[in-house]
């Protein structure tokens, strides 16, 4: 087996678990990695087109009450961050969904914390309901404060697909940073998902976990992609590196490698073909085979300051409520590539 032979074949057909295992040992250079780039972006073409889709975000849809609190949450940096304070009213979502609908987006990722109480449940399907009844949008109801059974409900009010992100398959690195979490209740979560006919979105974080004296966990993340490629309804896969959070147990930890992440969305383009993969504001993303920005118009509470990376409008809604438009920033890079935007 040589690279060469592996990402030749990739163009015509899924590279295999093993041949994704060998692409991530093997390819420890940039000019093997941009070997890779070409054929993932090869294959995004051919089988997804020469387009970045965009997506609207609502935050937060219900508030966070995971105890003991996820090691590397956001949290840590903002206790409130995550509380009721930051939950948008019915008529607030109502609102977003309006102003998301005017801007041209079709589609909508509705996150939160994960509260799986009674009342978290409830509030967590009132918000995607409100938005299905008040929009067009596709909605893709996150959080993750619902259970099992919780899933055909969201079918009924015609939501698109849940996200219920792993992040890692690792059980191991699940319990040591997610202590307050399941890894086998989201598991079942997501075969609810796939047995209620929704699209499935979830997330790997590269990175999570590692130390710099181990070598990268590959086996790892091939386990994560091979896990997925069972569920025929896996619609988005989202890459992100490990971020450090500050005044987190976790804020020494170094972040993933942008390297190995840009490695595995690659890879996973070559596995999983025609699903959308997000990273679409990154060039070297781009390059990798994404074709989707899931955060292009985020809107939230006031009261909850958005962090960006580069300036961008801040647009007010109501005077709790506002919206960041991205537009210009996610689009860009695909727009010098002379991507369609979608």
């Amino acid at each position: 087996m040589n690279v060469d032979t592996v990402l030749k074949e990739a163009l015509v057909r899924p590279i295999s678990r093993e041949e994704a295992f060998f692409l991530f040992r093997k390819i420890q250079s940039w000019d093997r990695l941009m070997d890779l780039f070409k054929a993932a972006s090869k294959v995004r073409d051919d089988e997804v087109g020469y387009k970045l889709k965009l997506m609207g975000f609502i935050s937060r849809i219900a508030p966070c009450r995971t105890e003991p609190v996820c090691k590397y949450c956001f949290r840590w940096r903002d206790s409130e961050s995550f509380s009721e304070k930051a939950v948008p009213t019915t008529e607030q979502l109502k609102i977003a969904a309006k102003a998301l609908e005017e801007r041209g987006m079709k589609s909508v990722s509705l996150g939160g914390g994960t509260d799986r109480s009674e009342e978290g449940r409830a509030m967590a399907l009132n918000a995607a309901k409100t938005v299905c009844e008040n929009s067009k949008l596709k909605v893709w109801a996150g959080s993750c404060s619902f259970l099992p059974e919780d899933i055909p409900k969201y079918r009924e009010i015609g939501v698109e697909g849940i996200t219920c992100n792993l992040e890692t398959i690792n059980e191991n690195v699940y319990k040591e940073l997610r202590p307050g979490e399941s890894l086998e209740l989201r598991k079942k979560i997501i075969e609810a998902t796939e047995a209620a006919g929704l699209g499935i979105d979830n997330t790997l974080m590269v990175g999570l976990g590692w130390k710099p004296e181990q070598p990268q966990p590959y086996e790892d993340w091939v386990e994560f992609f091979f896990y997925f490629k069972r569920f025929k309804n896996l619609r988005i896969l989202e890459v992100h590196p490990f971020r450090p959070i500050e005044n987190s147990p976790v804020q020494a930890w170094p972040p993933g490698s942008v390297f190995e992440a840009e490695k595995a969305r690659a890879i996973a383009r070559l596995i999983f073909r025609d699903i959308d993969i997000s990273g679409g504001r990154s060039l070297l993303s781009l390059l990798a085979g994404a074709n989707l920005d899931m955060h292009c118009y985020p809107v939230s509470k006031a009261s909850r300051a958005w962090r960006e990376d580069l300036p961008c409008r801040i647009l007010r809604l109501e005077p709790d409520l506002v919206m960041v438009d991205n537009y210009h920033i996610v689009t860009r890079a695909a727009r010098e590539l002379g991507m369609e935007i979608e």
